[in-house]
């Protein structure tokens, strides 16, 4: 990634990397870490999705500021990066973006029985998001490789 990361290129590491863990805090004070995948980009914003019955929309609905890791272990593995980021979560009643993570995912247009009016299916997308895309070797107090990228921080 270039120095200046944006929204776009944040989307393409998460979708290249496939899996991500996203952490709330519990309704028990918590912290509480899931897998979740991010879904589509549109208008500018990234959208994921939830079902309003799990305890991740409960927790998001009283605290809604998360944090997400991802990372996809290469072969070489000097080139393995992470992407962290701490982020608002706003949920929205969007039909649009609804369509879109139907025609991404095979799971949720199966979950859902392709219904993106489905009263269970909610969808959410981030702001403020804040954080950095890092090398596995970059590790603070050890010496600095040049081979290794050096993080490079966002503010989205």
């Amino acid at each position: 990634m270039e120095n200046t990361v944006t929204v776009e290129d944040v989307a393409v590491t998460l979708d290249r990397m496939g899996l991500q863990y996203l952490a709330t805090i519990g309704l028990d004070g918590r912290p509480k870490v899931r897998p979740v995948q991010y879904m589509v980009l549109q208008g500018g914003k990234l959208w994921f999705c939830t079902n309003s019955e799990k305890a991740m929309y409960a927790e998001l609905q009283s605290c809604p500021f998360i944090d997400l890791c991802a990372s996809r272990l290469e072969k070489d593995e000097i080139s393995t990066s992470w992407i962290r980021f701490s982020a608002e979560v706003v949920f929205e009643e969007n039909r649009d973006v609804k369509q879109a993570i139907m025609e991404k995912s095979a799971i949720v247009h199966e979950l859902y029985g392709n219904n993106p009016d489905h009263p269970l299916f909610k969808v959410f997308y981030l702001k403020d998001i804040r954080g950095s895309v890092n090398n596995l070797g970059h590790v603070k107090g050890l010496d600095e490789k040049e081979e290794f990228d050096k993080p490079v921080f966002f503010d989205l």
